[in-house]
């Protein structure tokens, strides 16, 4: 075996074993390349490492294309479907005398390259912690509507003090005051006024409705006679009060 294609050698230096996927094993070559560049400012470089890494690289590459499979690996390595297998560019072992320009666009192309946060690919996509936007926007309008609803339902649960307001009207029947609609004997005058009305002809005795026609003793009612012509709204078409029912005055 030559030393470009010690594939063992090769996962080693990336960390790696002969199954691990393409894009564990392109991500693994960016990061040891820039460990080992000599514009890398945490370790010491070694070009000739990177120059046997780069080598090795290339054949294991090779392998891929002729076999469909990593060199070692006992399954075939699928590469994804939107990155084509020379996605990941060879990079070029600088001269001595390197420029800041080419330091900076080797940073750069590793932020690019690599994962973000350093996440571990293997260990899948990060747990969701909180609700997706769209899920926290929902859950906001549905308890504004509950406020609001709460918010009516008070509102309308309280009496207004406006008399015209809705929900203030007392139901006949329901705690409004008995008031007569018939007349009846012992009814004083005022009362009979209400209900029958102005009559056509008043006096201290007798009010005339027309052919009808209502009797008065000290104030009270003590009879009447409700015509077919005119009826008034009494309980029968004719009363009269025992005389021992007869207001004295």
């Amino acid at each position: 075996m030559s030393d470009d294609t010690d594939f063992v050698a090769l996962y080693n230096e990336l960390g790696l074993d002969a199954e691990c996927s393409m894009l564990h094993f392109k991500h693994a070559y960016r990061r040891r390349v820039m460990q080992l560049h000599p514009d890398h400012q945490r370790h010491p470089a070694d070009i000739s490492r990177l120059q046997r890494l780069n080598r090795m690289y290339a054949a294991a590459l090779e392998f891929h294309r002729a076999h469909g499979r990593l060199p070692g690996a006992s399954r075939p390595t699928p590469v994804p479907e939107d990155e084509a297998i020379d996605a990941v560019p060879f990079v070029d072992v600088p001269s001595p005398g390197v420029t800041p320009a080419f330091a900076a666009s080797a940073r750069a192309w590793t932020r690019e390259s690599e994962p973000a946060n350093d996440v571990d690919i293997e260990a899948g996509p990060a747990p969701v912690t909180g609700f997706p936007r769209r899920r926290r926007y929902l859950l906001m309008l549905a308890l504004l509507a509950l406020v609001l609803y709460w918010w009516g339902a008070q509102k309308t649960s309280i009496p207004s003090l406006d008399p015209a307001g809705p929900g203030d009207a007392v139901s006949p029947g329901l705690g409004a005051p008995d008031v007569a609609s018939r007349l009846t004997v012992g009814m004083d005058d005022e009362q009979a006024r209400r209900i029958l009305g102005e009559p056509d002809g008043e006096h201290a005795a007798r009010w005339d409705y027309g052919p009808s026609w209502v009797e008065f003793r000290c104030g009270k009612v003590i009879g009447w006679y409700s015509s077919p012509l005119r009826p008034l709204r009494v309980s029968e078409e004719n009363a009269h009060a025992a005389a021992a029912e007869v207001p004295h005055c």
